[in-house]
């Protein structure tokens, strides 16, 4: 972890902290200094991901080094942010973690992303057994789903005038969505007035996985 050598929170009240997701230790001293400067947590979300597009491939294909690799930052990164911040939640009395899965983890809509694909199937499966741990200590755990979004993960085709409209062809709303869209359902599910929902994956896909 990275520590700044200003005071780190701005004006809104804003922390930025370095980490690496896949490394424990970094993650372990971010949460601790999160903790000192703001005085705990009540929400976290857990939303580091990669996307190696260019060595992805069908499984016969796929080295086993970019699957590992993709693995141990979705999957394994997405436990660790989740074990520690889970901690910060526990100390403080409760609260809400809201992890970004993808559509790609519940259908096969990235054929010849395997391993992305893979990796984000592993997430779903966290996020319902993290809600049924921690449900009787006031933490609640939901997922959010989110299909084609204008973010930079998705550049290698954004822009690409044939390849959105033949993506946009499966898509119920035909258009692509923007990345307020899917932070308002976050927002959302770590508010109170998501209050009640707990294990949930929250599909935020213009219903691309609907039909």
């Amino acid at each position: 972890m990275a520590s700044l050598d200003v005071d780190p929170i701005a004006p809104d009240g804003a922390l930025g902290l370095c980490a690496d997701v896949a490394d424990e230790a970094s993650l372990a001293a971010a949460f601790a200094e999160a903790r000192e400067a703001l005085g705990g947590l009540d929400v976290l979300v857990v939303n580091a991901a990669v996307q190696q597009t260019s060595e992805e491939a069908r499984a016969h294909e796929l080295d086993a080094s970019v699957w590992r690799s993709t693995i141990e930052v979705n999957l394994t990164g997405a436990f660790l942010t989740a074990k520690h911040g889970i901690r910060e939640l526990l100390a403080c009395g409760g609260g809400s973690v809201v992890v970004i899965g993808s559509a790609a983890g519940v259908y096969g809509i990235a054929p010849g992303l395997d391993a992305y694909s893979a990796s984000k199937a592993g997430v779903n499966g966290l996020v319902r057994v993290l809600a049924a741990d921690y449900a009787g200590d006031g933490i609640r755990v939901n997922g959010v789903l989110p299909g084609l979004t204008r973010t930079p993960m998705n550049d290698w085709w954004l822009g690409d005038a044939a390849e959105e409209e033949e993506a946009l062809r499966a898509v119920p709303l035909g258009r692509i969505a923007e990345p307020s869209e899917v932070a308002a359902v976050i927002a959302f599910l770590a508010s109170d007035d998501a209050s009640y929902v707990t294990g949930a994956m929250w599909a935020v896909d213009g219903g691309l996985t609907a039909v």
